[in-house]
């Protein structure tokens, strides 16, 4: 039996040609992905919002900010809340590790 896959939030966003991107260009691309979400699939932002553990109060204001459209708003969210998992786990790969195993 062949396993259903779910859709991916960013499935297909990048051609195959480009594989780096700087921040501000990975921001214009999730905002343009983010708004079609928005407009076509609501639910499958909302739950990969949630599985990207973005905490939904910083979801609310970016939808209410006057500062920057809704949708680039959620976007950089997803962005930082990836760095932000990044930065956790160098940290406890490092030598935060040995003190726990001291306890």
């Amino acid at each position: 039996m062949e396993e259903e896959k779910s859709p991916s939030l960013f499935a297909n966003l990048l051609p195959e040609s480009e594989s780096i991107l700087d921040e501000p260009a990975l921001l214009d691309l999730f905002t343009t992905r983010v708004e079609e979400l928005m407009r076509d699939d609501l639910d499958l932002l909302l739950s990969s919002l949630y599985r990207l553990d973005v905490e939904e109060y910083k979801i609310q204001d970016a939808l209410r900010s006057a500062d920057m459209p809704p949708a680039r708003g959620i976007a950089k969210l997803i962005i930082d809340r990836q760095k932000e998992k990044i930065r956790t786990k160098k940290e406890y790969s490092s030598g935060k590790r040995q003190e726990w195993k001291g306890l």
